[in-house]
């Protein structure tokens, strides 16, 4: 009994003593991998994954591609966290980007995600708003830095969220008059740039609004009566200052009763 439970033990500490690393990436050995534009892995709102950079064989430094279907008057943001060492998506840019449906035209590089901070954090992100049209795009993930020598230890989390604002009210008719308040609630080295869109209760677009918040804690107050008179509605707020850094608030006020109607921005949950 003793020799079998010594046995017993050793194999135990061979079996479970030393933690083996195993490739987290199950998209690369798949028949159709995410390595290109036929990569099958789309990005929707709130999807976080676990991915590695594992040189493929050859050795072939892995490049992790994803499908994003972006749609018109919304807005994104794609986030790379919980690296290991090794890769450093930092240097250079095209690490991580975002192209367009041909796969090659490069749309957007990727910024520190935390910007301002007094030192760089190694965290990546992208943030943009569509204001052009629905596109289907790619965003591409690899690692100049450790390249075909990236091992199963080499990985991230990707994550990927709608950054669209919803307002579900203003009204600049009947005697009232709505003013719509966005304040940004970080303290980024760049403007957050943004649209307001007020719409129609048939979901037609009657006007839009550009806006800049720099410093990112400064607060805009928008009277929207002069930008949508006489109507009511909805208004949806596309920007570039990623997941939960704006408060919005929209207030209706009738002087008349002196009453006022507070509509707040909402986020996607999570």
């Amino acid at each position: 009994m003793r020799t079998m439970t010594a046995v017993g033990l050793t194999v135990g500490l061979i079996l479970f003593g030393t933690p083996t690393l195993r490739a987290t990436d199950y998209w690369d050995v798949a028949t159709n991998n995410d390595n290109g534009t036929s990569t099958d892995n789309e990005l929707s709102h709130g999807i976080e994954q676990l991915h590695d950079l594992e040189a493929n064989v050859g050795p072939v430094a892995d490049q992790d591609w994803y499908k994003v279907i972006a749609y018109y008057r919304a807005s994104y943001e794609v986030v790379i966290d919980s690296m290991s060492g090794d890769l450093d998506l930092q240097i250079p840019a095209d690490n991580f980007q975002r192209l367009a449906v041909d796969g090659t035209t490069v749309l957007q590089s990727s910024e520190e995600e935390n910007l301002g901070s007094a030192i760089p954090g190694p965290n990546r992100a992208m943030r943009w708003q569509m204001d052009a049209s629905t596109e289907n795009q790619f965003i591409r993930v690899q690692s100049a830095t450790c390249g075909t020598g990236c091992g199963a230890e080499d990985r991230y989390r990707i994550s990927f969220y709608e950054t669209t604002i919803a307002v579900p009210r203003f009204n600049n008719s009947g005697g009232q008059t709505t003013v719509l308040i966005i304040q940004g609630l970080t303290g980024w080295g760049r403007p957050i740039s943004g649209t307001i869109y007020f719409w129609l209760p048939d979901a037609g677009l009657y006007a839009l609004q550009t806006f800049s918040l720099f410093p990112t804690r400064s607060t805009l107050v928008l009277n929207t009566a002069p930008v949508a008179p006489g109507v009511a509605g909805t208004i949806t707020i596309a920007h570039d200052g990623g997941y939960g850094n704006l408060a919005v608030k929209a207030v209706a006020l009738e002087p008349s009763t002196g009453f006022s109607f507070d509509s707040p921005g909402l986020y996607k949950p999570k």
